[in-house]
């Protein structure tokens, strides 16, 4: 129904990660993190392809590679619940990958920079209507 995380992950590092809705059962960042970058690595050299969608049980996962097929790793994700139109969502990641401009980001850095700052709101506000339950946007619309 909704997204309920947004990120980048660079070289696998997660850069920028917006928690919109908690998950039920809290993931280290770094073992979600090296999953995709597996994953994507893993297409890339077995088959010179790229992930772009993973589908489980409640959740799926939308993989965007900024640099396909290349040795430096820049990956924009979302985590959509169940039921989320990903169509809607797959269209807003590939013009997030087009709108973003990381060449001049510096990312080796252990705090949140401004640019990544300016990043992270960025991605935020692209995707923020896809990150807002039905009932909270009624509660925000008619109140509590």
């Amino acid at each position: 129904m909704v997204i309920i995380e947004s990120g980048l992950i660079i070289n696998g590092l997660p850069i920028i990660r917006s928690e919109y809705y908690p998950k039920e059962i809290g993931v280290d960042p770094f073992i979600q993190t090296g999953l995709f970058t597996a994953i994507q690595s893993f297409a890339s050299d077995a088959f010179m392809d790229e992930v772009e969608e993973m589908k489980f049980k409640r959740y799926s996962i939308l993989i965007k590679d900024l640099e396909p097929l290349t040795h430096e790793q820049k990956i924009l994700y979302i985590i959509a619940e169940k039921g989320t139109d990903l169509s809607e969502a797959k269209k807003r990641l590939a013009a997030l990958a087009k709108k973003l401009d990381l060449e001049n980001t510096i990312y080796d850095t252990p705090t949140m920079t401004n640019e990544l700052k300016a990043v992270k709101k960025e991605i935020d506000d692209y995707l923020k209507d896809l990150a807002i339950k039905p009932a909270d946007r009624a509660k925000s619309v008619f109140g509590e």
